[in-house]
């Protein structure tokens, strides 16, 4: 496939691999291997995201990509592939890193220029974006680089490199649309550039993690529904890229569920193809889920009226409501967790890059849950190793909340609009909640967490069964390993062994976190 209507495949850089580990030099030869035929062991995907959002990645990590991948293989940059850096939060890190990782990208394409008169780094991923505003600030400096290195280095005029918006917010999906508008204005009135195509990235889990499975889902498929209205309105070409993972609660993206997966998600241009599903799950098999969502690429998505987008985000705020009155309760102790998962790349301190709940507290606008924090400075763990801990508690993190959601609505709406729901907008979550009962340790959740929350899990555990159909107990080879591995981590908890459990219990589910 040839770049000119963009990739389909983004391998990213995720730690969410049980079986393997990856250092930043050892980035470079995985690329490789990303970029490759599958009869020769690669994953065939079309662009690779190198990432420097709370990640400790060499600066020249860009350029001794594209290096390695036009000497060993057959492949031209910009062409037959792109190297698409995600760069720093200013609001987390700060501006000087983020201006070196851009200076890097810049310095990376002149080398590009060099080996192919092509250019590697046409995008950057902007992660965290808020507001409009903020878009255009990163894109000036961007520009300003890009000036300089023209000067300094012999670019050509014609290198232009585009920022790619992240929500990782179920607030900020919500609104995607009027967000990219409004910068889509601001580079006409205040840059008088005209941008004929925009790339939007949905990120499922951290979104996951600070709203809970069901609204993060939800919130994705209103984003994707709102920007097809807003291409046909302003008659803009938009790409969505979709960032998930194996796991239900970070995307559901495997091979048993990948045909769910492209109907839960139509309307995706790009999917982004995690470390879990490259490293812990069969090559034959990872190859095959690539093949089939690169060949669904750019379907149609399914559009929303506007009834249909209240009553869906109604039940968000009841989804994320279900879920925050549990995970808070268990947010300190899934904090201390996370901290004995292994880390599988060089990522920065989870204290640097932490996730915040007070986004969700304002949706459903709940005082008294507000009040009910454990810490108001409490830091959630980013999303892969909060889910890796959820699992080591026993908890299939998709679980959380989404049994009572599912009371509340049927009491508020009626059994008729449980039925629309999980039939209709949220057709796979019967398969999400049969994948993650298989994955329960209910004895050890009973142990380690108080009566409250215990009740509450147990509440979610059996209205899922009622309403989906999903039996507690059914449990394969693999659920009973998964069972012992949870127990085992916790005699061994202080020590080494307890690190290896959880590893081992990530390859039988097929990722980390």
């Amino acid at each position: 496939m040839k770049i000119k209507g963009l990739p389909q495949a983004m391998a990213t850089q995720h730690p969410d691999s049980a079986s393997r580990a990856f250092s930043s030099q050892e980035e470079v030869d995985e690329a490789l291997r990303d970029f490759s035929p599958a009869e020769s062991g690669g994953f065939e995907c079309d662009e690779k995201m190198v990432d420097f959002e709370g990640k400790l990645t060499a600066y020249g990590q860009m350029k001794w990509i594209i290096e390695k991948v036009t000497s060993a293989l057959d492949l031209v940059p910009g062409d037959d592939f792109l190297v698409t850096p995600r760069i720093p939060s200013e609001k987390l890190e700060d501006a000087e890193r983020q201006i070196m990782v851009v200076w890097a990208a810049v310095a990376a394409n002149k080398f590009s220029y060099e080996v192919s008169a092509k250019q590697a780094i046409r995008y950057l991923v902007a992660p965290m974006v808020e507001d409009s505003r903020e878009l255009l600030i990163t894109y000036r400096r961007v520009q300003k680089l890009l000036k300089f290195g023209q000067e300094e280095l012999g670019l050509p005029s014609t290198c232009v490199i585009r920022l790619i918006p992240l929500f990782e917010d179920v607030m900020k999906m919500l609104h995607c649309d009027e967000i990219v508008e409004g910068y889509r204005k601001l580079l006409l009135k205040e840059l008088g550039e005209y941008e004929d195509h925009f790339r939007v990235f949905l990120g499922k889990s951290d979104a996951a993690t600070i709203y809970g499975h069901v609204a993060s889902l939800l919130a994705m498929k209103i984003a994707l529904s709102k920007l097809e209205k807003w291409k046909r309105e302003v008659h803009v070409e938009v790409r969505p890229i979709i960032g998930v993972g194996l796991l239900p609660f970070r995307g559901h993206l495997a091979p048993w569920n990948v045909r769910n997966f492209v109907e839960e998600y139509r309307g995706y241009y790009t999917v982004t193809i995690q470390s879990g599903l490259r490293y812990d799950i069969p090559h034959e098999e990872s190859v095959r889920v690539v093949r089939y969502v690169k060949s669904e690429s750019g379907s149609s998505p399914i559009v929303y009226d506007e009834q249909e987008e209240k009553e869906l985000i109604d039940a968000i705020r009841v989804f994320t409501r279900s879920y925050l009155e549990a995970m808070l309760e268990m947010a300190t102790t899934i904090c201390l967790i996370a901290d004995v998962i292994p880390e599988r790349r060089d990522r920065v301190p989870r204290e640097s890059y932490s996730r915040s709940v007070i986004g969700p507290l304002k949706l459903i606008a709940d005082r008294a849950l507000y009040e009910r924090l454990p810490s108001r400075e409490i830091k959630i763990p980013r999303a892969i190793k909060f889910t890796a801990a959820c699992y080591m508690l026993g908890v299939p993190p998709a679980i959380l909340g989404t049994g009572r959601a599912l009371r509340t609505i049927r009491l508020e709406r009626g059994e008729d609009f449980v039925e629309e729901l999980t039939k209709k907008y949220i057709k796979g979550l019967r398969d999400d909640m049969a994948f993650e009962f298989n994955f329960l340790s209910l004895d050890v959740a009973k142990e380690r967490l108080s009566s409250s929350t215990f009740t509450k899990i147990m509440e979610d555990v059996e209205e899922i069964s009622r309403y989906l159909e999903v039996r507690q107990g059914d449990v394969d080879e693999k659920g009973q390993q998964h069972s012992l591995l949870v127990k085992m981590f916790w005699e061994k908890i202080g020590k080494q062994e307890a690190a290896e459990c959880a590893l081992k219990a990530g390859v039988i589910r097929g990722s980390l976190g």
